[in-house]
């Protein structure tokens, strides 16, 4: 179950999508967004998570020192908090959906006959990541509201950037031309580095930039994952609707 708990998380922290596909490479990346003397401002206006959407398909692959696994996932997204995540196999047997909001995290182990259920706190205890910081997952720009009031100076078209959001400290690297960011480091209250996540491959979505792949590096399992979307339906008008498993054992996640 510690397994499905973390490549969903990942999931969450690196999801990149495109709709028409229209490739951005070098330095063709005009969105027809009118930038302005404020990069950090212009960033937050490009939030994508700002809208709900439905990922209808994307490949996860999970890579670690013993071995290499790919999943098959779909995600839905009701604005402003709300997930609902279906994970399979590649033979498309769905092996958990897992339900996420402010308050609590359900998941239905479909295989086992089994729900889990907790508070959104869990993924703090667990990886020390707060649930309001999953729009990270969308290549988006989160800061304090001090960080957010000021701006920063770029130098060779790159700006690095620090912010502590419910207490986790993100050190960022920032396309100042591109106006997204690309790279990010969580650390540890500790001191000690946390999940590393890189957005590479841009892609236009409307007026926007979204990665086309993002990557992400967590040093304390040796683990790396990669994701790659191939269709999407953004914005989506939908809701997301979780239906308990019948008769499944209840466990609550600690």
């Amino acid at each position: 179950m510690r397994k499905i708990a973390f490549i969903l998380l990942t999931f969450l922290l690196l999801w990149s999508c495109s709709v028409a596909r229209k490739g951005i490479s070098g330095n063709s990346f005009n969105t027809g967004f009118k930038h302005t003397d404020n990069v950090l401002e212009d960033i937050q206006n490009l939030n994508i998570s700002s809208k709900s959407f439905f990922i209808q398909k994307a490949e996860i692959e999970l890579i670690t020192k013993e071995s290499s696994e790919k999943f098959v996932a779909t995600i839905k997204f009701e604005y402003p908090e709300k997930y609902l995540i279906s994970l399979k196999s590649r033979t498309g047997i769905e092996g958990a959906r897992v339900y996420i909001n402010k308050d609590s995290i359900l998941i239905n182990d479909r295989i086992n006959k089994k729900m889990y259920f907790g508070d959104s706190f869990y993924f703090k205890r667990k990886y020390g990541l707060n649930q309001s910081l999953l729009p990270l997952i969308f290549g988006d720009l989160l800061l304090d509201q001090k960080t957010g009031n000021r701006n920063s100076d770029c130098s060779g078209n790159k700006m690095d950037l620090e912010s502590v959001v419910k207490g986790v400290l993100l050190k960022y690297v920032v396309d100042c031309q591109r106006r997204k960011i690309i790279l990010v480091n969580q650390t540890e209250s500790a001191g000690e580095n946390g999940l590393e996540i890189k957005y590479e491959k841009f892609f236009k979505l409307e007026n926007i930039l979204i990665p086309g792949l993002v990557e992400v590096v967590e040093n304390e399992f040796d683990t790396r994952i990669k994701i790659r979307i191939s269709k999407v339906e953004y914005p989506w008008t939908g809701s997301v609707k979780f239906v308990p498993g019948k008769g499944y054992e209840l466990i609550k996640l600690l």
